[in-house]
């Protein structure tokens, strides 16, 4: 009994010992390559350590100028000092990074030659001599509570006469690092390719040597095919095949006609019997998977996550829907001489998991739904929740006046719809900046029931029935969030006496911030927000409104059309994350003066012109006439957008336009500068009341 195993092993003794030395030569290229991961991340903290002691260096000085003006002029210091001792622990960071010394192979010198890590060595010791001498004038500025002008002029002169060379010191440091990781690149790869050779020859040899063996296989794979067809005959799933030439084989389960409704008959196209029993967009998408799977050099395991067919719902004949009824086809390699010569597909009957599933979705959806808007309504002051509601609720009930009054002459009908989508979309900016993300949706959908009817001159009265819906609805999710606001309004009441009273403008640009932080994620975007404000113990009407009304258009338009995605701003030398700044500041005349400042790609107006043209706004000689303020002023008229696409955040025009309307409400002013690729500054200027 003992004979079989060690005759079946003897026979194998040689693909083993093979396969054994491939296993081995595979995980030795694996730990190279691990190896060489750990080394390129070592390299390219050192190079990065680098660039940041070049820039804290420049910040520093920069910072420090900015003080001695800063003490100069009699302003606020805190801010400078800030900078002051972040670029300074910037710097000492970096410098503590490329200090550490090499463990394990490179302290050996395997990978680091001696003559280039004692030249980087040298490099450092060096930067730290031309740095210390500015550590000694600024660490005085950061321990000390009292500054004098002198101290802070000793240290500003200090970093200045030695900024250029530590800048030049670091840059060398970089170039360095740089040549060493290159060296060390060039090692390892020529490590992996000998690795990579032997491992090839290796296979080379298994295949040329077991050739004969592969054969018998393929008469082993030619049985276990008769045995599936009979096994077929017996089960409860759908199972057929499926040919080279897409066509379903004679052999299948009995079961397949009952969860189709219809007979899949033998030779038919496969693609045309999925036309009838599927959408046809799931049928193309199956045509295309299925032509990759019978492709040789595709692993069938490398693919599974892509079946368009895991979940499907019958049609009938006449595509209308059978009911709930779901299927799910499930495909597998049938591989002859590593050819793919057929595919077995097994279909399951999976209407009761779908349905329950569903169920639950929409039940986590709802109460998602209902946690998500408590939990934000209490991340805010009830009283500016409710406040904000009780205008919505005005707003909507005049609009509800004005679909009911409005008489179907001229172009009152177009009128009301665009004074609808800028109400609207004033409210939508309004919620998101207070959390009210379920008030967001309803305004969404309602701006897309009414998207169909801008720019439409001959609006019927059965064209607004849909809107009266919307607001209906809309209506009752405000309704929803009052009795929320209400108990918590009434769960809060006497204890406001016993806490101090938070700063309200800065409670509202919190609230903004959150709001900005929010639409960035939406939007897939990378965002930093920014406050430059007065403290107020009461913040003026003027203000109120201004943030209220203009602001959340301003921050929703600088994130949609200004800040650029990660990957671009990187591209073009920008940091991956943009800047969105808020300044509010009172000017010697009484003015006030709001800025709200991105970093984004700025505002172009040979762009716009081709989008007026587009969007059949503007004719060419009209634009060729026009200048570029003229052009840029086009983006507060209602229904404009630059963007392709509308979205929950942008692209219908009405943003900007809000913007103009809360200005002439509070008599306000405003400019625009931006210079592209660079920055957009909206400026607006008003009397604070």
């Amino acid at each position: 009994m003992t004979s079989l195993p060690r005759l079946s092993f003897g026979k194998y003794r040689d693909l083993v010992l093979l396969i054994a030395i491939f296993i081995f030569i595979d995980a030795g290229v694996s730990v190279i390559n691990i190896y060489t991961s750990h080394q390129i991340e070592d390299d390219t903290s050192r190079i990065n350590a680098a660039g940041e002691m070049r820039a804290s260096a420049q910040q520093l000085t920069k910072a420090l100028l900015t003080l001695d003006m800063e003490m100069r002029s009699g302003a606020i210091t805190q801010t400078s000092q800030a900078e002051i001792s972040g670029a300074r622990l910037g710097f000492l960071d970096a410098q503590e990074k490329l200090q550490k010394k090499p463990e394990g192979l490179l302290k050996r010198g395997l990978l680091e030659p001696e003559a280039l890590g004692q030249k980087v060595s040298e490099q450092l010791s060096q930067i730290a001599n031309t740095w210390d001498p500015i550590d000694r004038e600024v660490s005085p500025l950061l321990n000390s509570e009292t500054l004098n002008l002198e101290m802070v002029s000793s240290a500003v002169s200090k970093a200045v006469t030695r900024n250029n060379r530590l800048t030049q010191q670091a840059d060398d440091l970089g170039l360095m690092l740089e040549a060493l990781a290159q060296y060390k690149t060039s090692t390892m790869r020529t490590i992996q390719t000998f690795a990579i050779i032997l491992a090839f020859l290796n296979f080379l040899f298994i295949v040329f040597k077991f050739i004969a063996r592969l054969t018998a296989s393929d008469q082993a794979a030619a049985v276990a095919r008769e045995e599936n067809e009979r096994i077929m005959k017996g089960v409860r799933e759908g199972l057929f095949l499926l040919t080279r030439d897409r066509t379903v084989g004679s052999q299948r389960s009995a079961s397949l006609d009952k969860l189709f409704g219809e007979q899949l008959k033998t030779g038919e196209n496969f693609h045309q019997a999925l036309s009838r029993i599927c959408s046809l967009e799931s049928a193309e998408a199956a045509e295309n998977y299925i032509d990759i799977l019978f492709n040789r050099k595709i692993k069938q395991v490398l693919l599974e996550q892509l079946n368009p067919l895991k979940e499907i719902e019958l049609l009938s004949g006449t595509k209308q829907r059978k009911g709930s009824t779901f299927v799910s086809f499930e495909f597998d390699q049938i591989r002859e001489n590593d050819e793919v010569v057929a595919l077995l597909v097994s279909v399951f009957d999976i209407s009761d998991e779908v349905r329950l599933e569903r169920e639950l979705m929409n039940a986590e959806s709802r109460a998602k739904g209902e946690i998500d808007l408590l939990l934000g309504v209490l991340d805010h002051n009830p009283d500016t929740v409710a406040e904000f509601l009780l205008t919505a609720r005005r707003n909507l009930q005049l609009i509800n006046q004005e679909l009911q009054d409005v008489q179907p002459v001229g172009q009152n009908y177009p009128q009301l719809v665009n004074r609808i989508a800028r109400t609207l979309h004033g409210l939508k900016g309004e919620a998101g900046t207070l959390s009210c993300q379920s008030i967001c949706q309803e305004i969404h959908d309602f701006e897309e029931l009414l998207t169909p009817l801008r720019g439409r001159n001959k609006i019927q009265g059965d064209d607004l029935i849909p809107a009266a819906v919307a607001l209906s609805k809309l209506l009752s999710e405000v309704a929803k969030i009052e009795v929320i606001v209400s108990r918590i309004q009434q769960h809060v009441s006497g204890r406001s006496g016993d806490q101090n009273s938070p700063d309200p403008l800065w409670e509202t640009l919190h609230s903004i911030e959150k709001y900005a932080l929010k639409v960035a994620e939406d939007l897939n975007k990378s965002v930093r927000f920014e406050a430059i404000a007065p403290r107020l113990s009461q913040i003026p009407s003027s203000i109120a409104g201004i943030l209220r009304e203009a602001v959340p258009q301003l921050i929703r338009n600088a994130i949609a059309h200004g800040i650029e995605p990660s990957d671009e701003r990187l591209t073009i030398g920008k940091s991956g994350t943009g800047l969105i700044r808020i300044e509010i500041a009172n000017e010697a005349d009484g003015t006030l003066t709001m800025t709200i400042h991105d970093d984004g790609r700025g505002i172009s107006a040979s762009h716009l012109r081709t989008v007026l043209v587009a969007r059949g706004f503007k004719t060419p000689e009209d634009v060729g006439e026009m200048s570029d303020d003229q052009v840029i002023a086009m983006l507060f008229e209602p229904g404009f957008s630059s963007l392709d696409k509308a979205n929950l955040h942008a692209g219908r025009g009405d943003g900007l336009s809000v913007v103009k309307e809360a200005l002439r409400e509070f008599d306000g002013r405003l400019r625009i500068t931006s210079r592209t690729n660079s920055h957009t500054r909206f400026i607006m200027q008003f009397k604070p009341a």
